[in-house]
C-alpha cells in the first residue's frame, strides 16, 4: 500500500430532501476510515457531490414550483451545513451537475460513438398527451401487472418487488395530471455491452482466480 494513491467516496445523496440519519451513518464511517488511512500516512483523498441528476429532483421542484437548478443550489447548500456539523470532511464535495462533468460525459458518449459502441433504437415509451411529455418511472403510476397492488410507481412495486417497464403497468395515470397516458415510439441511444462479453468474462475468470 506504500505509495498508493486511496481515492474513497460514498453514495451520492439526491438533491431533493434533507440529509437524514441513514447517510450519516455511511458519511461518518467512511469520514472515520479516510482519517485513519491518512494518521498511518497514506496518500488518501476522500471525495462526494450532490446526485443532481434524477426524476425525484425534477418531482420536487415541479412541487415547489421552482427550477430543478434552484433546488440543487439549496440542498447543496444545506447538505455542506449539515456535514459540517458532523464534522465529516470531505477533501472535496461537488455536484453531478457541473461543467467538468458535462465535459466528461460528452467525452465518453461521443468516443464510444466514434468506435461504433452506441446504437440507436425505437423503443415504447409512456407519454402524457396533456402534459406534453414523457413520463419517467416516477412521473407514473398505476397498478402492478404480477400482484395488482394499486398506486405503484412505474418500475418497480412496493408491494410485492417486482420489477417492471412503465408500458407494463395496469390503468396507468400520470402523476401530474392525472390523465391516463399513451403509448408512444422513442428513438433512444443504446450502450452496446454484448461487444464487452468476453472481455468481461475474462476478467471474472482473473479476478475468481485470484480470489
Amino acid at each position: 500500500m506504500a505509495n498508493k494513491k486511496i481515492l474513497v467516496t460514498a453514495a451520492l445523496p439526491y438533491a431533493n430532501g434533507p440529509i437524514h440519519i441513514g447517510h450519516l451513518l455511511e458519511y461518518i464511517q467512511t469520514d472515520v476510515y479516510v482519517r485513519f488511512l491518512k494518521l498511518i500516512g497514506e496518500d488518501a483523498v476522500y471525495i462526494c457531490a450532490e446526485d443532481t441528476h434524477g426524476t425525484p429532483i425534477e418531482i420536487k421542484a415541479s412541487q415547489l414550483k421552482i427550477k430543478p437548478e434552484e433546488l440543487i443550489e439549496k440542498y447543496h447548500k444545506e447538505h455542506k451545513e449539515d456535514f459540517a456539523k458532523f464534522l465529516i470532511a470531505f477533501d472535496s464535495y461537488y455536484s453531478t451537475n457541473s461543467a467538468e462533468n458535462k465535459r466528461f460525459s460528452d467525452y465518453f458518449f461521443n468516443t464510444l460513438n466514434k468506435k461504433g459502441f452506441i446504437y440507436k433504437k425505437t423503443i415504447k415509451i409512456t407519454y402524457c398527451e396533456k402534459c406534453k411529455r414523457a413520463l419517467p418511472d416516477r412521473f407514473v403510476k398505476g397498478t402492478c401487472p404480477q400482484c395488482g397492488a394499486e398506486d405503484q410507481y412505474g418500475d418497480a412495486c412496493e408491494k410485492c418487488g417486482a420489477k417492471y417497464d412503465t408500458t407494463e403497468l395496469i390503468n396507468p395515470y400520470c402523476i401530474i395530471c392525472k390523465t391516463k397516458p399513451v403509448l408512444k415510439d422513442s428513438e433512444h441511444y443504446f450502450f452496446k455491452l454484448t461487444a464487452f462479453s468476453d472481455k468481461l468474462k475474462r476478467n471474472q475468470e482473473l479476478y475468481l482466480e485470484l480470489d
